[in-house]
């Protein structure tokens, strides 16, 4: 029998407590998803490979629901904001929600058939993310952006697609200013 339990959840660090798993992407591991690879690998090499994001996440054994926190780091590779690899879910029917506690960025949506979305990742923002639609998250802010996420655990998730052709969107500073932009690169 499952049983209620409290989590506390950091806004500012995105700590959760407890915690039963978490993972880190340094950027020597998203080499496919950013345009400038020289600028990468300067990055990379200059700045010791650094983590552009955490995941950390609360699952109890039995639930179909999970949760946890996004801490994704503030930066530019070239042009390019700070992003997660992006992802359909493998269940098509299944969707998500993001709940932006800090920071700032945007959340940046594919459909299949091709239509872009972008939504707005600032404070108290909880964008809901439908079955079936592809989502990066980007860090477009000078300070770590942190969201909860949840969905049902058999959603899974589908890396290849993204990684393979890219999302048709990016999002870049130019002038000082975000920018989303045509990938230059899509297939």
């Amino acid at each position: 029998m499952l049983l209620p339990e409290a989590v506390l959840i950091n806004g500012q660090t995105g700590s959760i407590s407890p915690e039963t798993g978490r993972y880190t992407k340094r950027l020597s591991e998203l080499r496919q998803i950013f345009q400038d690879r020289t600028a990468l690998e300067t990055m990379v090499s200059e700045r010791n490979d650094p983590i552009i994001y955490e995941v950390l996440e609360y699952k109890k054994e039995g639930s179909d629901l999970f949760f946890g926190t996004t801490i994704m780091e503030p930066g530019t590779v070239g042009e390019e904001f700070f992003m997660t690899r992006g992802h359909f879910h493998k269940r098509r029917d299944m969707g998500e929600i993001y709940y932006t506690q800090s920071g700032h960025g945007v959340l940046l949506l594919e459909s299949r058939d091709g239509r872009s979305e972008v939504v707005r990742m600032d404070p108290g923002v909880c964008a809901f993310i439908p079955p079936d639609w592809a989502h990066r998250s980007i860090n477009t802010g000078d300070e770590k952006l942190v969201f909860v996420w949840a969905c049902n655990v058999e959603a899974g998730h589908d890396y290849g697609v993204i990684l393979e052709r890219g999302m048709r969107k990016i999002v870049v500073r130019r002038h000082g200013h975000e920018a989303i932009v045509d990938n230059p690169q899509f297939a």
